[in-house]
């Protein structure tokens, strides 16, 4: 798995610079590093949920962890889209707003169940973090948080190569969300 996600993000990031290198404004809000984002991270919360539908009701630490990777992809996805630009019509406010409140009710029901099954996660914590999916979801999350130095121009680069390097991170962050995904999680099997 780890192998594809390099791959993939490589690939990416490879076809980013040469068409970042055509038209720098693939980089820019709402365009195409960003929207190819968007994309992996659909993909990722549909294969995570797609996941713990598939597995069978007892696997419940199996199911739970899917529902926290598929609740986190959803969560970043929201976060990189820029609703309030989609267009002019005051209703975008609204849409944002209530995706946001939906997108909290929905994370404070699964931390309940969560909280209900705290014992069993607990002891299977090692389990659960040693997992393909588990230690890709930290590296694209790595990857993720990585961008913050070229979004707030801590690393010094002129503006449109800091925003090149911000995007790659996040598509390369992304991309290992997506990979995670493929694959069920089988911890309860052991």
């Amino acid at each position: 798995m780890l192998t594809l996600a390099a791959t993939i993000a490589l690939s990416c990031a490879l076809l980013a610079n040469q068409l970042w290198h055509q038209d720098t404004s693939v980089t820019l809000e709402n365009h195409l590093i960003e929207n190819t984002q968007v994309l992996f991270l659909v993909l990722a919360v549909l294969l995570h949920t797609l996941q713990s539908i598939r597995l069978p009701a007892t696997d419940t630490t199996d199911r739970l962890s899917h529902q926290v990777l598929a609740m986190l992809c959803l969560s970043v996805m929201v976060r990189e889209i820029d609703i309030d630009k989609l267009g002019p019509q005051a209703g975008w406010a609204l849409v944002e707003t209530v995706i946001r409140l939906a997108g909290s009710a929905v994370w404070v029901w699964l931390l309940a169940r969560l909280y209900g099954h705290r014992q069993r996660l607990w002891r299977k914590k090692a389990a659960i973090l040693c997992t393909p999916q588990s230690i890709l979801t930290g590296i694209g999350v790595l990857l993720y948080m990585s961008s913050w130095f070229f979004d707030k121009s801590i690393v010094p680069l002129p503006a449109d190569r800091s925003q090149f390097w911000e995007e790659t991170l996040q598509m390369s962050g992304t991309v290992a969300l997506f990979t995670a995904a493929l694959r069920p999680l089988s911890v309860d099997a052991h």
